[in-house]
């Protein structure tokens, strides 16, 4: 038995007794981990915090047990609750998006720091942003490279030819990629998307995190991109999430 401590972003909780909760953190230094706050509805001061929200950002600590993967939250200590999140609905939503794919994506006790900065930072950015559009996109491709999902989208999978100069690509999620207009005509699956669109996507994936605020896309081009990722998440998933009906590009 150890007691450990890390940084944590709470992805959900729900009731296990009439006094205790499970509550499912990312964390950085130990990934996924589900823990029991024993008594927390009855006494929460002991824990340090009135509540533990969702998507909130707390300093925890927690007993880890040899074999077992539930283990016993003993303290939460508030860093940051994303106020402005909570005050607009469309962040709050987008930001809703983002904790249900690092459910989907993430297993339990998978430790990885990078993308746990990235959740971090786009949380950040989000509820400092007049521009929570961009950083969506920006999480999403990022997501994917970090957890090696990233699809080609620089040049065709067949010719291999850069869409630089093209109009159109068609984005097939089976294949893993663009194919140019040439190259498509023996595809049936996939999405149409402009060839401007997937190069603005490519600048997202390279940008750095702590410049994006900088970076203003329309709205109908982050709507292109957001077809093609959406259709590509479903994909890997196998099943399309719950959150993602209640997010607009405006």
């Amino acid at each position: 038995m150890s007691v450990l401590k890390t940084e944590a972003i709470t992805l959900g909780r729900t009731d296990y007794s009439d006094s205790s909760q499970i509550i499912v953190f990312y964390t950085r230094d130990y990934g996924k981990i589900h823990t029991i706050a024993k008594g927390f509805k009855r006494n929460s001061r002991k824990y340090g915090t009135k509540t533990i929200d969702l998507l909130t950002c707390y300093q925890i600590l927690f007993i880890k047990k040899e074999h077992s993967s539930l283990y016993t939250l003993t303290e939460a200590i508030l860093l940051n609750n994303y106020q402005p999140v909570r005050n607009d609905l469309d962040k709050y939503y987008k930001v809703s998006y983002i904790a249900e794919l690092v459910k989907e994506f993430t297993e339990e006790n998978d430790t990885n720091k990078p993308f746990f900065d990235i959740f971090l930072d786009t949380l950040t950015g989000i509820s400092n942003s007049t521009n929570s559009a961009v950083w969506l996109l920006s999480f999403e491709l990022k997501m994917l490279k970090v957890l090696g999902y990233l699809p080609e989208l620089r040049s065709c999978i067949n010719c291999k030819n850069s869409i630089q100069l093209m109009r159109e690509v068609l984005f097939n999620a089976k294949e893993g990629g663009v194919l140019c207009e040439l190259c498509q005509s023996n595809i049936r699956n996939g999405v149409v998307v402009p060839a401007g669109a997937v190069v603005i996507a490519n600048k997202l994936v390279d940008v750095n995190i702590h410049r994006l605020e900088r970076v203003k896309i329309q709205s109908s081009i982050c709507i292109e991109i957001e077809k093609m990722l959406r259709y590509y998440i479903t994909y890997i998933l196998s099943k399309e999430t719950n959150s993602c009906k209640y997010i607009t590009f405006r």
